[in-house]
């Protein structure tokens, strides 16, 4: 990468406009908290005594979660203590007591229709597996995906099972697909490679092993079966009983942030009433209802994987990385490649890199690009607002590789200097300014994923005929951030390669 050709009084300025514009963003959604009461069709309940204000508990997978984790904890620490048991006794073991473990888990938990279903759907991937066809597993794959889509609105099965349960056993399906998908693919890679030891890498007790891992079998993060590896494999130790204390630790705190942060700003429930944004003063107001569902949305998600990161990294596995900080992403392949590190590597590898390679044409890499987010629209689970986002997360990342194409060449560079009299800062100032407006649609998308239809309409509708001063106004900021983001990337490639 090369060096960045910006002022240090310019760089000052991004940073302070970035650093204003979140400060004020978040002063707009703590003043509005009140208004909000006011107008709001839900009764807020009392939250925590000594913040002395109401509590926002409108988001229902925040509200899944917690709930989870107040039935499930004691077998969090059932799990570790069996675990940790096999590791210093028997590691050959890990993969046998990772199933026990979870069907006792299973068999108190749950009734058994659910634990019908999520056995039927694993055992299925393994005998699909066994032919060593890709195209079996992809034709199992989408075969249950249409079978969730219907029992997603079957009101008799979520009457009897109940409403939290019925909402486990759907995530619990949705991370059991990719798990099976993921095992079946890669054996069928293996097979026709003529790999060495595939029948020990690939036993049925691993398989068992890796679909029933307890820490990441409802929550997730996903990890692609090349990342789960048995203890006695790899050398476990290196991740201590310290070092699983201070991640866990890490996750409470965060936990305990979002909780706090709930109590002052009410950014979920808007995300549910258009009214409710509405109450904001200003524009500006309104992009800070968009960035804050964002954060709060990577906060959700940095306590959720980051609980199965540290159980997975201390059972002597490789789970992804935990989510990047969306705040300093302003590109959004990194989007995805960061914020889930194990859906984008299945992704990836298993249906993009598949269709087309490096060489490839830009057509066959759009096309590809277009099967990948098709796939992700029907794995989300078939509903109107995950197309509209994963169509408006395409175009954006087809315009993103055109740009990055397009700045990248010769030609380009040479216009820009010969013609428009450029130096090497002014190209890149451009460049940015040609970035950040991919950037605002691509941020506006989350909306919609977020929040559905209606708010991310009402959202992108502001932004864009709010009126003139209005966008221009938003462009600057947006290019801030984009700067911003550039010069903390550039720093960070920077320490790398010293």
């Amino acid at each position: 990468m090369e060096k960045l050709k910006l002022h240090k009084s310019e760089i000052i300025l991004y940073f302070g406009v970035y650093v204003v514009y979140i400060g004020y963003q978040l002063w707009s959604l703590i003043n509005s908290r009140h208004k909000i009461l006011a107008i709001a069709q839900y009764e807020f309940p009392q939250g925590w005594t000594f913040l002395n204000s109401r509590k926002d508990d409108t988001n229902d997978e925040f509200y899944a979660f917690t709930e989870y984790i107040k039935q499930y904890w004691p077998w969090y620490i059932f799990h570790f203590t069996i675990s940790t048991i096999i590791r210093r006794s028997n590691p050959r073991w890990q993969s046998i007591g990772f199933v026990v473990v979870t069907c006792i888990i299973l068999s108190c938990t749950m009734k058994l229709i659910s634990i019908a279903l999520i056995c039927s759907l694993v055992i299925s991937y393994y005998l699909v597996a066994q032919k060593h066809s890709k195209v079996y597993v992809w034709l199992l794959s989408l075969l249950w995906m249409v079978v969730m889509i219907f029992m997603k609105s079957n009101k008799i099965l979520r009457e009897n099972m109940g409403y939290m349960e019925f909402h486990y056993v759907m995530v619990t399906l949705c991370w059991c697909i990719l798990r099976g998908c993921s095992y079946g693919l890669q054996l069928a890679k293996c097979i026709a490679n003529r790999e060495p030891d595939i029948e020990r890498k690939y036993s049925f007790v691993n398989f068992l092993g890796y679909s029933f891992y307890f820490p990441c079998f409802t929550l997730g993060p996903f990890m692609g079966y090349h990342r789960y590896t048995p203890s006695d494999e790899i050398a476990c130790e290196k991740f201590t009983f310290k070092l699983f204390l201070w991640h866990i630790a890490r996750v409470a705190f965060w936990w305990l942030v979002l909780e706090i942060a709930i109590h002052y700003v009410y950014v979920h429930y808007m995300a549910l009433d258009i009214e409710a944004i509405k109450v904001l003063d200003t524009k500006f107001g309104l992009y800070a209802v968009g960035y804050f569902m964002g954060q709060f949305f990577f906060m959700h998600y940095i306590i959720v994987y980051g609980l199965g990161i540290a159980f997975a990294q201390y059972d002597g596995l490789r789970p992804p990385r935990k989510p990047r900080c969306i705040g300093l992403v302003h590109h959004y392949s990194d989007m995805w490649k960061y914020f889930d590190e194990g859906l984008y590597e299945f992704l990836f590898t298993h249906i993009y890199a598949e269709l087309c390679s490096k060489n490839s044409s830009a057509l066959r890499k759009i096309l590809s690009t277009a099967a990948t987010f098709s796939f992700v629209f029907l794995w989300h689970g078939h509903y109107w607002y995950v197309f509209v986002w994963s169509l408006l997360n395409f175009i954006c990342l087809v315009l993103e590789k055109v740009l990055k194409t397009l700045t990248s060449s010769l030609w380009y560079n040479k216009v820009m200097r010969e013609n428009c009299g450029l130096g090497e800062g002014g190209i890149q100032r451009f460049n940015a300014f040609l970035g950040s407006q991919i950037f605002i649609p691509a941020a506006f998308s989350n909306c919609y994923f977020i929040s559905g239809l209606d708010v991310g309409h009402f959202l992108i509708h502001e932004a864009y005929l709010g009126g003139w001063w209005n966008y221009v106004t938003l462009s600057f900021c947006t290019y801030c951030f984009y700067q911003c983001c550039e010069i903390v990337q550039h720093n960070r490639h920077e320490s790398n390669r010293k």
